[in-house]
């Protein structure tokens, strides 16, 4: 239905010419709208798979005993990758803002699992590094989430799995660059 025809169709209403139809009419347009944004839209299905990641995996950590959040691994995955990140830097990787990568940091450092080193080449900066404690349950929490993967793929064929990761990386990049370019 087009935009004209709801503006007819809601002309008529208030003129009580068609005032049934037209709420009918409205609430199939309003059922499409939910639809289309909502139901199928590529956002709402990433951001509640997302959460249902975090839920499991947060559940995962504290049923294995580790006092490790989703917003925290998120963090320490980068640093088992590279060891001695500035702020910055994982700002960029882990897609978080500085205040968010700072509060995070900050809570990782009272609970010992990074520190906070000056960078010898820019007196300014600082680099965050993993702490002995964090390095040894570093196996133990990437067991964790290989598990909780292979829960998330479980009915799902390796051709389905490789064209949805294709998928949402570019467009992931799409909206990097739209980001970066705002």
């Amino acid at each position: 239905m087009t935009i004209i025809a709801v503006v007819k169709i809601l002309h008529m209403k208030q003129t009580h010419l068609i005032p049934d139809v037209a709420s009918t009419v409205m609430a199939d347009v309003a059922q499409n709208d939910f639809e289309r944004i909502i139901d199928s839209s590529i956002a709402y299905l990433v951001g509640r798979t997302s959460r249902a990641i975090i839920k499991r995996l947060t559940k995962k950590f504290a049923d294995a005993g580790f006092d490790v959040s989703y917003e925290q691994w998120s963090i320490l995955i980068h640093l088992y990758r590279k060891d001695g990140q500035t702020q910055q830097e994982l700002s960029r990787i882990a897609v978080k803002d500085k205040a968010a990568i700072t509060r995070l940091i900050n809570v990782l450092e009272k609970k010992n699992m990074v520190l906070r080193i000056p960078d010898r080449s820019d007196k300014r900066s600082k680099l965050v590094y993993l702490t002995h404690k964090s390095k040894t349950f570093r196996d133990d929490l990437m067991a964790l989430v290989e598990e909780m993967l292979q829960e998330a793929e479980q009915g799902v064929s390796f051709e389905e799995m490789a064209a949805c990761k294709a998928t949402l990386n570019k467009i992931f990049v799409n909206f990097d660059r739209l980001n970066v370019s705002d």
